[in-house]
């Protein structure tokens, strides 16, 4: 029987909940809230320099929870750039 990388006895499942515990809260609570206002028919105006912009209060909230991602995973790539050149 072989034993876990760690001398913790933990399985990678409960390791992998310990680290990414925020990002997984942080998921649902946009499900919840894309859900809750893909429910109702309100539209979200977005004024952007001369223009603007109407869409579903779901669209806005999903642009705006992928634009955070993009910019923490390019946080993160830059981060562990550096740590790799040192």
């Amino acid at each position: 029987m072989t034993q876990p990388s760690d001398s913790s006895g933990e399985n990678g499942f409960v390791r992998f909940l310990k680290r990414k515990w925020l990002a997984i809260l942080i998921v649902l609570a946009l499900i919840v809230i894309a859900v809750q206002n893909g429910v109702s028919d309100d539209t979200a105006t977005i004024f952007v320099l001369w223009t603007q912009l109407r869409m579903p209060t779901w669209v806005l909230v999903l642009i705006v929870f992928l634009i955070g991602a993009a910019t923490g995973w390019i946080f993160a790539r830059n981060r562990a750039a550096r740590r790799a050149r040192r």
